[in-house]
């Protein structure tokens, strides 16, 4: 469960924001997540779902929110679980109606019990807002909603004009992070570090991917963080050349590289931070010099990254100069653009140079607008990290370099002037790392 670290004011904030950007007569209806099984009668650990936190900042499951406005003034509606002794005594404290309204900002609070009222308070809507096409069963319930005040509409009321998707709009809300958002990411920026820091102290030959895990994980709990914002990736070896290697149970082997893709979760935003480190602490000529291309390639994307940059041209810039440093040691032949302009660097780069950070990892925004490359802006979060996977079969490469990958991610706040890394408590360059690495028990 996420737990608040933000006044309620914030909230109300948001809400007053999304509500003048609709069009009076409004409503809008959120869902809570909903806890999920894991197996037999246990559950996963509940994480709200971002959308009703970043409006609500209510953190338990199962709750339903309408906002609107009433006599021109917003209104927040509130649908939850009520006090129950019995069952608190095995899951812990319910929050009920009566502390929603003192500690959470709700305006009106009911029990779920009380959800066929919801029509009712609906009546004089004209226009019904929702997150539509994640879940099924949230846009059934807000189906069989409008049809129930439109029956409501044959005795005297109006009908509802229509369904809408929220996302568009509050995506582009979330896009945009508050100077209390930007306070959380870089929290989570911090504790993240020292998780990884944690994670290459912990790194040895003979040791599994599980350990550096452990010790990951372990030091984003002891820091304050609520949980991990992904799943936590140690691949070691020709394991990193797989993207979302997340099994991390192979044994370290000397002589070979180990990829470090986590990041903790603070107040339900998310930190994300990669690191390739040598396991016996030293690396191999080979080895530093595809590090020192990627590292390049990084820290010259990171200092192009300023507003009115298009995120696609940062994006091609970054793959011509791994390209053209792959060139330069002799691993392949031809121009770098057109390499890159022809899509065979997906080869070795296949994926973004990054995407947006928020409440989710990988977070909400569009990233093309009006059929063009977005363009950054003051307040946006946002991930840098190239890498070069050398695939272990790919035969038109010399067998040197095969099996070898090198991932470096950092997250940056786009400012005014050049980006802020809030991420970089984590040595990347290769003497610190090589310094740190050294410095083991």
């Amino acid at each position: 469960m996420i737990h608040p670290v933000l006044d309620s004011s914030v909230f109300a904030e948001r809400r007053e924001k999304l509500l003048d950007r609709l069009a009076d007569g409004s409503a809008v209806v959120l869902f809570a997540g909903r806890e999920r099984t894991r197996n037999g009668d246990v559950c996963h650990p509940f994480r709200q779902d971002s959308y009703f936190w970043y409006l609500t900042g209510f953190p338990e499951a199962q709750a339903l929110a309408v906002l609107g406005r009433r006599n021109g003034k917003p209104r927040y509606t509130l649908f939850s679980a009520k006090r129950n002794p019995e069952q608190e005594i095995w899951s812990g404290k319910i929050i009920g109606q009566e502390h929603a309204q003192s500690a959470y900002g709700v305006d009106e609070a009911h029990p779920l019990e009380a959800l066929d009222t919801l029509s009712g308070l609906l009546a004089d809507s004209r226009r019904l807002y929702t997150i539509l096409g994640v879940s099924a069963k949230n846009d059934d319930r807000v189906t069989a909603l409008v049809r129930e005040i439109h029956a409501r509409a044959g005795r005297g009321g109006a009908p509802i004009e229509g369904i809408f998707d929220l996302r568009r709009i509050v995506d582009d809300m979330r896009l945009f992070k508050s100077p209390s958002e930007q306070n959380l990411l870089r929290e989570a920026g911090r504790i993240s570090a020292a998780g990884h820091r944690a994670a290459m102290r912990a790194t040895r030959p003979g040791v599994h991917e599980y350990t550096l895990q452990a010790a990951m994980e372990a030091e984003f709990r002891r820091h304050g963080g609520s949980a991990r914002a992904f799943a936590t990736i140690i691949a070691s070896g020709a394991n990193a050349c797989c993207l979302h290697y997340t099994e991390n149970t192979a044994a370290l082997r000397s002589g070979a590289l180990v990829l470090l893709d986590a990041g903790a979760e603070y107040g339900g935003y998310a930190g994300d931070i990669s690191r390739t480190i040598p396991i016996a602490g030293k690396f191999s000529r080979d080895q530093q010099a595809l590090y020192e291309v990627v590292l390049d390639a990084q820290y010259s994307a990171i200092a192009a990254a300023l507003p009115g940059v298009r995120h696609l041209d940062l994006h091609r810039q970054t793959a011509i100069a791994m390209l053209q440093g792959m060139i330069d040691l002799g691993i392949i032949e031809g121009s770098a653009a057109e390499w890159v302009d022809s899509g065979k660097y997906r080869r070795f780069y296949p994926h973004g140079t990054g995407h947006w950070l928020g409440l989710d990892v990988h977070d909400v925004g569009l990233y093309t607008v009006d059929g063009k490359s977005r363009r950054y802006a003051p307040g946006m979060a946002v991930t840098v990290e190239p890498g070069l996977y050398l695939q272990p079969d790919d035969s038109g490469i010399d067998e040197r370099w095969r099996g070898l990958a090198v991932r470096i991610e950092d997250t940056i706040l786009v400012t005014e002037g050049k980006a802020e890394i809030i991420s970089d408590e984590v040595p990347k360059s290769v003497p610190a790392i090589e310094a740190l690495l050294a410095g083991r028990r």
